[in-house]
């Protein structure tokens, strides 16, 4: 690293070098100026020292630009690139990469990996949103919100299909929650990319010829947290493309670090984004408690991938797959509302109220099997739940899934 270097537009705040010269030119600025102001001041100084990329920062906020690309503007980053991902950066240039829409996603995409499937229509719409924001509106941060079982990982590798033949990624990321939902990912992903070789990071990176063969990863974000491994294995920039399965999940706490520390383009995916700042008057709150507001910032998923409060990328819901012209591609439910009197006690305002050991003690909704065990509201539950589940053709009880609170409540209700 090279400081206050001169050129002859001027002297260059930092220069970080490799053997051939200067690799990329860093323009610092006050805390309280906007460093994306500064992005014509260090292109000058860039041209003159023959640098091909350039950070722009006021130590809180950082943007990247390759001021080579004239297809590409800057854009923010939460981490400095490593000197391996810069001379990467600059190997991928020599080969650029083409309009993510120039590869036309249409029905038959995955067909020559399976014959029997189509890619629908709506996914269709949902990839080219992706596509045209990236090619267009020089988007870097996407959030897909669409209902359960409308076939997401399906989608995803068309998504990731079309990024890696098109060279705008290669190496992907796809991020999960749980190992069951890596493994079944990893199923999918092994059929629709096999030229990719996908692997999964938890059993490949104790074999880092496989892992450094692949240009898909699948991982969990607990693998990944498991003594902050995902520092010490990668550089911010090793993929250029992050998928978030289930992404109102991993934004808090120390997965959003994780997440944050990639700084690839990023899609999320989730059936239920939580939505934060939607029907909220953002200047007021932004004045009167800034606290708050940032709160609400941080959880909100709309905002972590770019978009409008409550507008994602793409969105495509229950109602939209029961009615699609093309489907329908899932069923309404039938919702029975059956309540104990506890849960209709514990629902008001005032909470359940009971007496032990002659003090009063008060229990909300979100108490009950976590503070207070209710084995008869657990027998109910079951005996409505036999009475009113749907029958599988052969009239056994359909395959179903039983929503508790903890494994204490899930193995209380086993036994019921």
């Amino acid at each position: 690293m090279r400081f206050e270097l001169n050129s002859t537009s001027g002297r260059a705040d930092y220069a970080l070098m490799n053997h051939k010269g200067a690799l990329c030119v860093v323009e610092a600025k006050d805390a309280d100026k906007d460093p994306y102001d500064a992005k014509e001041q260090a292109r000058g100084y860039a041209e003159n020292m023959n640098a091909p990329f350039i950070i722009l920062s006021n130590g809180k906020e950082h943007w990247f630009w390759n001021h080579r690309r004239t297809d590409r503007d800057a854009y923010r980053i939460e981490r400095l690139p490593s000197p391996a991902d810069l001379e990467r950066l600059l190997l991928k240039d020599l080969q650029p990469p083409r309009p993510l829409m120039s590869e036309v996603i249409g029905k038959d995409y995955l067909r020559p990996f399976n014959s029997e499937v189509n890619v629908r229509t709506y996914q269709i719409r949902a990839l080219d949103a992706v596509g045209k924001g990236y090619d267009e509106q020089h988007k870097r941060r996407f959030l897909l919100e669409m209902a359960t079982g409308t076939g997401k990982t399906l989608l995803c590798a068309a998504l990731i299909r079309r990024f890696l033949q098109t060279r705008n990624a290669e190496r992907v990321l796809f991020i999960v929650d749980r190992i069951e939902l890596a493994k079944q990912t990893m199923e999918d992903f092994e059929r629709y990319l096999p030229e990719y070789k996908p692997v999964l990071y938890k059993t490949a990176r104790r074999k880092p010829g496989e892992m450094l063969g692949s240009s898909v990863v699948v991982a969990t974000l607990q693998s990944l947290q498991v003594d902050r491994r995902y520092r010490t294995e990668f550089t911010p920039f090793f993929f250029d493309l992050v998928v978030n399965d289930e992404a109102h999940r991993s934004i808090y706490g120390d997965a959003r670090e994780v997440v944050q520390f990639f700084q690839g383009t990023r899609i999320g995916l989730t059936a239920t984004p939580k939505a934060y700042l939607k029907n909220v008057d953002l200047e007021k709150l932004a004045t009167d408690n800034p606290k708050a507001f940032e709160a609400r910032q941080l959880r909100d998923t709309y905002h972590y991938f770019g978009c409008e409060p409550g507008v994602p990328t793409f969105r495509y819901d229950l109602v939209e797959a029961v009615n699609d012209p093309e489907g329908p591609f899932l069923c309404l439910p039938k919702i029975f509302d059956l309540r104990s009197d506890i849960t209709t006690k514990a629902l008001a305002e005032g909470g359940w109220t009971v007496t032990i050991n002659e003090q009063e003690e008060n229990y909300k909704l979100k108490d009950l099997e976590k503070k207070v065990f209710a084995p008869g509201r657990n027998q109910l539950m079951c005996e409505a739940f036999l009475a009113n589940a749907q029958k599988s053709p052969d009239g056994q009880l359909g395959k179903s899934i039983v929503f508790c609170v903890s494994q204490t409540h899930a193995t209380d209700v086993t036994k019921s």
